[in-house]
């Protein structure tokens, strides 16, 4: 099994860590998304030996999406934590 993981806060200290951590235990992911502020959309970060292309959160529908790994910081997360859960995802924040 593999799971469809949004890593919101991706361009941050913690958002890299959470990526590299990812990586580094080898999660079984099927596609992870980096999510970030409109400002920081179409930045790269790293996902181990790939870049990941930052999608801008608030355009970004979570349909689909099994996991979300949120640390954007209390405002944005009392946004978006809500709206990624009810479209079905577990959030961790």
């Amino acid at each position: 099994m593999s799971y469809k993981v949004a890593v919101v806060g991706a361009t941050g200290n913690v958002g890299h860590e959470m990526l590299s951590i990812l990586h580094e235990r080898n999660f079984p992911v099927s596609d992870v998304i980096a999510l970030a502020s409109s400002k920081s959309a179409g930045r790269e970060v790293s996902f181990g030996e790939d870049d990941l292309k930052v999608q801008d959160l608030a355009a970004f529908d979570f349909k689909g999406v099994d996991i979300v790994l949120s640390s954007p910081g209390g405002k944005v997360s009392a946004e978006y934590s809500p709206k990624a859960a009810k479209a079905g995802a577990v959030v961790i924040d």
